[in-house]
């Protein structure tokens, strides 16, 4: 299912076009940390420490079985 998105950029500044939207996307982003915290109670480091330590229990490889020598080894 597609869905058509539509921003509008207003604003003061020189920059229009892509430029514009470049620099408010930014500035948009540039608040998520603010608002994560504020609408959660969470600090966004003390989240981003705790999947951090998710990512790092990853279960560890074990080491291939030993093989055994070819059947031929011992014969001369």
């Amino acid at each position: 299912m597609w869905t058509r998105s539509l921003l509008v950029s207003t604003g003061n500044g020189d920059a229009t076009g892509m430029n514009k939207i470049t620099g408010d996307l930014t500035k948009m982003a540039a608040q998520v940390p603010a608002l994560f915290e504020t609408l959660s109670g969470m600090n966004m480091s003390e989240l981003l420490s705790k999947v951090r330590g998710i990512g790092d229990k990853s279960p560890k490889r074990q080491k291939p079985p030993e093989q055994l020598p070819p059947a031929d080894a011992g014969k001369k």
